[in-house]
């Protein structure tokens, strides 16, 4: 089975995000997670996600990643 796999980094003047589909879907799945998070969690450390190779769930080399639900955008 192929597991999950996320790759964040430097592109041209930006990021780029590259995943295998089971990685894409998990990253969808975290966006998902938190565009659902009630009000009350909003201003909780339950909103937002590490993406980063140190934390286990990005490839070596990727650049720290947060995901960050943010109301007042």
């Amino acid at each position: 089975m192929m597991d999950e796999k996320l790759k964040v980094y430097k592109y041209q003047d930006g990021i780029e995000i590259a995943g295998n589909r089971k990685g894409l879907r998990h990253l969808a799945e975290i966006c998902l997670a938190l565009s659902n998070l009630a009000e009350t969690e909003v201003g909780t450390p339950a909103n937002h996600y590490h993406v980063a190779d140190y934390m286990n769930n990005a490839e070596d080399g990727s650049i720290p990643l947060v995901i960050l639900l943010n109301n007042e955008l």
